[in-house]
């Protein structure tokens, strides 16, 4: 507890890591804002829905507790991951940006109908957020992929992540919220999408990694150190003070007042 408080303070006494984190969340909230819209759009210029070859073998079944509640045990998870870790959120706003300004992109372009589902209908409120036609990708289950991509240096929370992938990716399946050709692409997309934010954020992604590296040897040095590096690399360039010699020649060496150069 006293080095994520020191970690805090550390962080956000820094102008670098602030701007970082407020860039973060504005790309997040315009992002946000681009992929509601574009599922209003794809949701009101819906055409029919196509044959699947999974969909035709399997359900629909009831599966919307799990679809739902689960959505937000996973977020809640996450979000504890990034609050215990303050070097993590500046990377992880702008990956889930990027990753839902590339879907809103996708869906916009994508008007197909979702297949048939289940005849139990859920709650209004839950039915305008969880459920469109926003197919084209899943984000149900590029999400934890992406999760699982960014923690793959943590071995516990990168297979966390990979099951949370293969469940999601099977419960929109089996209750037919998504073709499975959305689920398929969603890996390969998710990990463009990845690879383009730690070109675009590397920074961001050091320090990301920075609380784990060197973690068994020397734990706070480390964090400390990694953190120093990052402030140090966004801090502004100070001008090199040279001293420059009186007027004798280049090459002379300084002799004290009142002696010969010559020597005795």
């Amino acid at each position: 507890m006293e080095d994520t408080i020191r970690l805090y303070r550390t962080l956000f006494g820094n102008r670098a890591y602030v701007r970082s984190v407020c860039e973060g969340a504005v790309f997040l909230a315009a992002s946000s804002i681009a992929i509601f819209a574009a599922v209003a759009y794809a949701t009101v210029h819906a055409s029919n829905y196509v044959t699947d070859f999974v969909l035709s073998r399997v359900g629909p079944f009831n599966v919307r507790f799990l679809f739902i509640y689960g959505t937000f045990t996973a977020f809640a998870i996450t979000a504890s991951l990034l609050a215990g870790r303050p070097n993590r959120l500046p990377f992880a706003l702008k990956a889930m940006a990027l990753f839902l300004l590339v879907r809103a992109v996708f869906v916009a372009l994508t008007h197909m109908a979702p297949s048939p589902i289940d005849p139990h209908a859920p709650a209004p409120f839950f039915n305008s957020i969880f459920f469109g036609s926003d197919l084209f990708f899943s984000g149900h289950t590029g999400l934890p992929f992406l999760a699982a991509l960014a923690f793959w240096h943590i071995p516990q929370w990168r297979v966390f992540y990979l099951a949370l992938t293969a469940f999601f990716g099977s419960i929109v399946l089996l209750g037919h919220y998504h073709y499975s050709i959305d689920v398929l692409a969603a890996l390969f997309i998710t990990h463009v999408i990845f690879q383009m934010s730690c070109w675009l954020f590397g920074r961001d992604y050091a320090l990301f990694r920075s609380s784990e590296n060197q973690a068994v040897q020397r734990p706070k040095r480390a964090i400390r150190k990694r953190v120093e590096k990052w402030v140090g690399a966004h801090s502004p360039k100070r001008p090199t003070l040279v001293l420059v010699g009186g007027p004798g020649r280049v090459g002379e060496d300084s002799v004290p007042s009142g002696q010969s150069k010559t020597g005795s």
